[in-house]
């Protein structure tokens, strides 16, 4: 296989006045650098700071760099000002490789906006409006188109204007799908893995003698009973650490796609024609549109973060899916192998001093060949407590790790989100990054906080009828301890002003204003989800469109730390404490949240704990739903006490935005 050097990049990552860190993936070893230049109006740039890359070889063929540029000016990189980044790998007896000679900056979508001359971004200063881009859920073989795109020719309307520009991204989670993946794609997948990891990678999986010898959507019992997962669309699973690198390389660079997709006769396995051939059209749509989600990854400082498709569906869902897939040597290194690719691919330029050389050498030791210690590479995998990061926006972000820092209270109950540990890191992480008490904060938490009453009564009543693998029983209310825990972080550790909260997870954009009061202490909260990118059919967005139309606009909820005590008894009031959606279990150490109008009928006395309160926004226009279905990219503006949310959504038709604009204050909420 012909590859190019530079197998995926520039991405622009970790950016504030103090250094700016880049991204790339090569194929062969070079010495990778970068400098930053000012833009002077009808002058030529001005160079502003250079620095070298870290570079950690992974592969035979797979080098990934985190170049650290530092400013000139012991000041710092200026702030609202346009500035931009060349790139140089540098090969023994050779030029040095830059954005132009690697041809950037050509072609029907170079990697530049306009006339710019090079890719570029900005950082925005203190008390400036911030404006950031947000998403979720990008299945390359998902219906629709990428919603990115909308986000590319937003940036391409004010790419010289720092005051409406987005200064940063945040991917909320589901960057790729690890456990859903196209029988188009997996064999020249599988290949590519070979490639970029030697032939070694093939029977690298305890468990699997050989990944290549599998049959097209034949990985399925593989997946259920070796490595104890739960995935209903397990056919083609990633498992290797060269397949999880490729879906990334194919995820970010279409240079990285075969010429072809092989004829479904070609294909050995159980393989339906009518799917393949939407899986296929699908495909060609997403390879269509890279080159632009291309740029949007260049020219934007971007944020990760991880759910569950970016390792396996119910990934951590229950305690007893966790310990099985641990106790298995097969679930224990692909969720290693998930990890080590989210470290080297996406969490490195997040936090780049959150992983120390005993991280990175145990990693790329493994995986190179140098030190093979499978049980050291798992172990610390498994162990890294670290995934949590604030991104250095103002006001800060807090970006949750929901997924590896779980507490559970039994073996098949809903977990608590965010464990003790995590808690503790988090508000660590917090007042590391400056945040002062009453002052806004922004989080984002891979599912929403806050979701629909409706939503949360059908997972609480189907749980006990089908299990917590069927339906996905893992938002923050399906465990409302977890719920309470993290309340009491925000309201009482940290106490922020207010709070921004950024989500995914769901595939649909929803706006909504709440407030949750602890005994004398409102924190009030503006939640904006975005998802997903790419993942809706024509069905799916007429069903949550009309479903968001019937919607109540407004929720409210009492709540006390253990059961209050009830005055009245009946039959009514009898189901009323029955009723999942209230408490996990009417037990002296469960948390309970009633409706104002369940509290008269229980004649509950007793002052409540908390106060819930959640308002949903509809977008403007006459016919506009709660609740978005297309595919969508958010772009937030917070300005002052205002926040507007525009979900861009693509369609055959070009693009389009759902506009609500949300101002806070305490009218409604309390």
């Amino acid at each position: 296989m012909n590859l190019p050097v530079l197998l995926a990049g520039p991405i622009l990552r970790r950016t504030e006045p103090s250094a700016v860190a880049l991204w790339l993936a090569t194929s062969e070893a070079v010495e990778a650098s970068a400098r930053v230049l000012r833009l002077p109006d009808r002058s030529e740039p001005v160079p502003a700071g250079s620095g070298r890359g870290r570079t950690v070889r992974l592969g035979p063929r797979l080098w990934v760099h985190l170049v650290t540029v530092t400013p000139d000016e012991t000041a710092g990189f200026p702030v609202d000002e346009l500035l931009a980044y060349d790139v140089a790998l540098a090969r023994p007896g050779s030029e040095p490789l830059t954005v132009r000679s690697l041809g950037l900056l050509s072609g029907p979508v170079p990697l530049r906006y306009g006339d710019l001359p090079l890719p570029t971004f900005c950082i925005r200063g203190a008390r400036t409006p911030l404006n950031l881009l947000h998403g979720s859920c990008r299945l390359l073989h998902g219906a629709g188109e990428d919603a990115l795109v909308a986000a590319d020719e937003t940036i391409e309307r004010c790419a010289r204007d720092v005051d409406r520009r987005p200064s940063g991204m945040f991917l909320t989670g589901d960057q790729i799908y690890a456990d859903d993946v196209a029988a188009a794609m997996i064999r020249p997948l599988r290949a590519l893995a070979t490639e970029l990891m030697g032939p070694d990678d093939d029977g690298s999986v305890p468990g699997v003698a050989s990944l290549s010898a599998l049959p097209v959507d034949g990985r399925d019992e593989i997946v259920r009973e070796r490595a104890r997962f739960s995935s209903d669309r397990a056919g083609n699973h990633l498992m290797s650490f060269g397949e999880f690198a490729a879906m990334y390389l194919l995820a970010w660079n279409e240079a990285m796609w075969p010429p072809s997709f092989p004829s479904v006769t070609e294909l050995p396995g159980r393989v339906g024609r009518r799917k393949y051939a939407t899986q296929r059209r699908n495909l060609e749509a997403a390879q269509r549109a890279l080159p632009r989600v291309r740029r949007v990854l260049a020219n934007t400082p971007t944020y990760t973060n991880f759910d569950d498709h970016d390792t396996t569906d119910d990934w951590n869902l229950t305690q007893a899916w966790r310990t099985a897939a641990h106790d298995s040597p097969t679930g224990r290194r692909v969720i290693a192998n998930a990890l080590a690719s989210y470290w080297a691919f996406q969490g490195w330029g997040n936090a780049p001093r959150a992983f120390d050389d005993a991280f990175i050498d145990t990693v790329a030791g493994f995986l190179s060949g140098d030190r093979p210690d499978g049980d050291a590479y798992d172990s610390l995998l498994w162990s890294f407590e670290r995934w949590s990061y604030t991104a250095p926006t103002d006001p800060p972000t807090l970006v949750l790790d929901t997924r590896t820092q779980r507490d559970y209270d039994s073996p098949e109950g809903a977990a608590r989100l965010l464990g003790e540990r995590g808690r503790r890191r988090a508000v660590e992480l917090v007042r590391a990054a400056g945040h002062r008490r009453g002052e806004p904060l922004a989080v984002v938490s891979a599912v929403p906080v806050f979701g629909f009453e409706l939503q949360e009564r059908r997972q609480k009543y189907l749980v006990d009828k089908l299990g917590p693998y069927e339906i996905d029983f893992e938002a923050w209310h399906s465990n409302l301890r977890g719920l309470v825990d993290l309340m009491k972080m925000l309201v009482e550790d940290i106490q922020p002003s207010s709070c921004l909260l950024l989500s995914g997870d769901v595939h649909y954009g929803v706006n909504a204003r709440a407030s949750f009061v602890i005994e004398d202490k409102t924190l009030l909260f503006t939640q904006l989800v975005s998802s997903g990118q790419k993942h809706a059919g024509a069905a799916a967005k007429t069903a949550l469109n009309t479903l968001g139309r019937l919607l109540r606009r407004k929720h409210e909820r009492l709540g006390w730390d253990s059961p209050p005590e009830c005055r009245r008894h009946s039959s009514i009031a009898d189901r009323i404490m029955l009723r999942a959606v209230n408490s996990d279990e009417w037990a002296e150490d469960s948390p309970v949240f009633l409706a104002p109008r369940d509290v008269k009928v229980l004649g509950v006395d007793q002052p409540p704990d908390f106060r819930e309160c959640r308002i949903y926004v509809r977008p403007k226009g006459r016919n506009s739903s709660i609740l978005v279905g297309e595919n969508n990219t958010g772009l937030v503006r917070v300005e002052g006490d205002e926040i507007t949310h525009r979900l861009l959504v693509r369609g055959k038709h070009g693009s389009r935005e759902h506009v609500a604009t949300i101002v806070l204050g305490l009218q409604e909420l309390v």
